[in-house]
C-alpha cells in the first residue's frame, strides 16, 4: 500500500525558490513626453508584450464608473492614454508617470493598458 504524500510542503517550497511575481514586465523603456516619439521609432514594432514608462502632465482624468483614462503628452508628441482602475486623487495637471503595456494606436496616439500611475517626486 502506498503512502499518502503530503503536498503543502513542496508547494511552500516552489513558492520560495520561485520568488516574488511581478505585475508586468520592466518597462523597454522610460522617458519624458518630448522624447516618445523617438523612443517609439527606436523600439520599432513592439513584441506581444512591450511595456513603457511616460512622464508628462495629466491632460485629462476621465472615468465611466469601471475603468479610469489617464491622458497625458500634448502634440507634437503622441497622445497617452493610460487604461488603469483606480485615479488615486490624480487630477488635471499633476505630474506623472505612467506605465503600461504598449498599444500603438497610429502615429499620433499610445495606448498603456493595463496601466499603472505614480505621481512623479
Amino acid at each position: 500500500m502506498m503512502a499518502a504524500v503530503r503536498i503543502e510542503p513542496l508547494a511552500a517550497l516552489l513558492v520560495l525558490f520561485a520568488g516574488p511575481a511581478a505585475a508586468q514586465p520592466a518597462p523597454s523603456f522610460e522617458v519624458a513626453c518630448a522624447d516618445l516619439r523617438g523612443a517609439l521609432a527606436k523600439l520599432g514594432q513592439p513584441d506581444e508584450i512591450t511595456t513603457i514608462a511616460v512622464k508628462g502632465k495629466l491632460i485629462a482624468v476621465r472615468s465611466d464608473g469601471a475603468l479610469v483614462y489617464l491622458f497625458l503628452c500634448d502634440p507634437p508628441a503622441p497622445r497617452v492614454l493610460c487604461v488603469t482602475y483606480e485615479a488615486n486623487d490624480s487630477k488635471e495637471g499633476d505630474e506623472v508617470i505612467v506605465t503600461g503595456n504598449l498599444i500603438p494606436r497610429g502615429p499620433d496616439h499610445v495606448q498603456l493598458d493595463p496601466c499603472l500611475h505614480d505621481p512623479v517626486e
